[in-house]
């Protein structure tokens, strides 16, 4: 791990509910869940989400459970991750950063879960993180940023995958 100079605990999938800061999205989505799934887990995921410059496995495929990959958030972030929830058939995997270049987080984790949904899938994205110790008072300050890069992913993935339907204004 080259350059992760600082290390963020580990946490389970009890985290998501329990974590200072959480949120969790609900991505009705045109493409079927199998097409979205494959985009999840191909060799460079998230490909499509401008504020990820570059995220890919560190693992050798196939994937699954204690897989490893790298994130770069924004051009200058950089987080490894771990993979500690990995299941093909109820299409849902979760990881936890356990290393970052900056000392932003003490822990982060996200976790996707994708669902038939009818006329195409729901995924169901979820981010829960603590900030490094210190920086609590700084990480509300910065939640609307949280916010912004969140609604990027957001918009970057209805974007890629089509939005089951589609929001006309008069």
């Amino acid at each position: 791990m080259l350059n992760f100079r600082y290390g963020l605990h580990p946490v389970d999938q009890t985290f998501f509910e329990t974590a200072p800061m959480r949120w969790r999205v609900g991505l009705e989505l045109a493409a079927s869940p199998d097409e979205v799934w494959a985009g999840l887990t191909a060799p460079r995921p998230l490909s499509w989400c401008r504020a990820l410059s570059d995220v890919h496995y560190t693992s050798e495929a196939p994937y699954g459970t204690d897989t490893t990959r790298e994130a770069t958030v924004l051009g200058t972030y950089r987080m490894h991750e771990k993979f500690f929830h990995w299941d093909e058939a109820e299409r849902r995997k979760s990881f936890y950063a356990d290393a970052a270049t900056l000392p932003v987080f003490s822990s982060f984790a996200e976790d996707y879960h994708v669902l038939p949904f009818e006329g195409g899938s729901k995924l169901v994205w979820s981010f829960a993180f603590a900030p490094w110790k210190g920086l609590d008072s700084a990480m509300q300050l910065g939640t609307p940023l949280t916010e912004t890069l969140l609604a990027s992913l957001v918009k970057d993935t209805r974007n890629h995958f089509g939005p089951l339907t589609e929001v006309h204004r008069p």
